[in-house]
């Protein structure tokens, strides 16, 4: 008999050494080349592994039944921030500077809202991308990577975490640009500080890599192209090679970090990359939008070429860079060119399944054909583009030997009824309360939509209180000393008296 049990109510109760079968109507799994979708088929999990799937089981072996259900391989979200994510929540849209193309990266006052707040949005974020279907996070890291690596353990997730590698200091309350006027832009880089970051970020990665289950592990992160010496960028690659550790970077996010490393350095970001050695199949660049040939930038060049020739990995997060007026040009074109493209959530709304309905909207609009992006291109950049950019073979697919993590979708809902193809209306139709539970390592982390021992109303409540006291502070940062109300005004102005009628 195998190691299952039921309790009276019937549910399967998960064992240490677990050995379990869940049967779904449908389940996406790899047959060793591609996905496939199983129709009334088993999974079979044995510790925190898949031992296999199946179309029938022998007589007497018990399973659960999840009913009218799909079963999915767990997404892999490629770049998040969960401990400072919502700063810029009812602040930073509709907003942004003309002179830096609509950017509010460089004269938006940063708004903190306190430690313990960072815990708050850790935990916040990290049930959102959960109940997601997430079941493997790229956390970028900085000022709060050690707050960040222990929460998602704490929540059961896996997680690589970025230590913030920058010419300056280690918290980044002080920034290595500045804007005085609004329209100028002046860079200031402590590289000696820069360089105590890397040996940090190393020693941070090899503590990580002691913790027994192998669920969290570092990564080195330099937060910019614009943030480090082109020196620094050669030491992170030479200590990436050495040590083995995998490497991410914000990297061509933004139109005035393109202008400014040609005026500053004479090559695009991407080149830069390039000619310091960063790029690689073990580089994870966020963004990468702004590169030669996107239509915002009057300059032929070579950058696609570069990231496919390198087989490096696109986290594309298409949302955030939708609100500011900006797309990737196009999902289509880098992946003919080579790059690994994958997805990340990067700010607000961490919802993965939004994350991949943008980015399939954006690269047909971009690539002017409904065959630009299709629901199967997304789905494999979720699922096992995101684990070739992690080196991992046994992430982002149902198949024998791999990890147990995966996800449960109900189909008998508004959203999802009627199903055909799952991927199709995963991509298309789903939302995030879709997903009704999420297994990492075998554990089920998700289930009924809520994660264990998560009170988000009350996280969600103390949120509020610390966001309000921070709003308060942004004329205290801002150089121009401007409130918050005049940096971004209110949709609805508020009113000020009682309207007699």
């Amino acid at each position: 008999m195998h190691a299952i049990l039921y309790n009276v109510a019937g549910e399967v109760v998960l064992l240490n050494n677990k050995h379990y079968y869940l049967k779904a109507k449908y389940i996406i799994v790899w047959d060793g080349q591609k996905h496939c979708q199983l129709e009334n088929g088993y999974i079979e999990v044995k510790g925190n592994q898949i031992v296999d799937f199946h179309t029938k089981l022998p007589e007497g072996i018990p399973y659960e039944d999840l009913g009218n259900s799909a079963i999915v391989p767990g997404f892999i979200n490629l770049h998040c921030h969960p401990s400072d994510v919502y700063g810029g929540r009812s602040y930073k849209e509709d907003g942004g500077n003309p002179n830096f193309y609509d950017s509010t990266m460089y004269d938006y006052a940063l708004v903190s809202f306190g430690e313990r707040a960072a815990k708050v949005e850790a935990k916040l974020n990290m049930a959102e991308i959960l109940k997601s279907g997430c079941t493997t996070s790229l956390i970028f890291g900085g000022p709060e990577s050690e707050l960040e690596a222990q929460t998602a353990d704490e929540m059961g997730a896996r997680a690589y975490i970025g230590w913030g590698i920058r010419a300056g200091d280690a918290k980044e309350e002080i920034s290595i640009w500045d804007s005085a006027d609004g329209h100028s832009l002046s860079y200031s880089f402590d590289e000696k500080s820069g360089m105590d970051r890397l040996r940090e970020a190393v020693s941070f990665a090899k503590n990580l890599e002691g913790i027994k289950h192998g669920r969290i592990k570092g990564l080195l992160a330099p937060t910019q192209t614009m943030t480090c010496t082109e020196e620094m960028l050669k030491q992170v690659r030479k200590a990436a090679d050495k040590n083995g550790i995998g490497i991410t970077i914000h990297g061509s996010e933004d139109f005035i970090e393109f202008e400014t490393s040609i005026r500053q350095r004479g090559r695009t970001p991407v080149e830069v990359m390039h000619e310091t050695g960063l790029l690689g199949q073990d580089l994870v660049i966020a963004h990468c939008c702004c590169i030669t040939g996107h239509s915002q930038i009057n300059m032929r060049g070579r950058d696609l070429q570069l990231l496919g020739n390198a087989g490096a990995t696109v986290a594309h997060c298409p949302i955030v860079l939708a609100r500011e007026g900006d797309t990737l040009e196009s999902f289509e074109r880098y992946t003919l060119a080579g790059v690994n493209m994958g997805i990340g959530t990067d700010t607000f709304p961490s919802d993965y399944i939004q994350e991949m309905r943008m980015a399939a909207i954006m690269g047909k609009v971009t690539g002017r054909s409904t065959f630009a992006a299709s629901a199967r291109d997304i789905f494999y950049a979720a699922t096992v583009n995101g684990a070739n950019a992690l080196g991992r073979k046994d992430l982002g697919k149902i198949a024998p030997g791999c990890k147990a993590d995966f996800s449960v979708i109900k189909l008998d809902s508004i959203e999802m009824s009627p199903v055909r193809d799952v991927v199709k209306n995963l991509i298309y139709s789903a939302t995030r309360n879709s997903v009704t539970r999420v297994y990492v390592d075998g554990n089920c982390i998700v289930k009924d939509g809520r994660v264990d021992g998560i009170n988000e109303a009350e996280l969600a409540g103390e949120l509020q209180e610390y966001a309000e006291k921070g709003w308060k502070g942004v004329k205290n940062k801002d150089r121009m000393n401007r409130t918050i109300d005049v940096i971004s005004p209110l949709s609805c102005p508020k009113i000020k008296r009682s309207i007699k009628l």
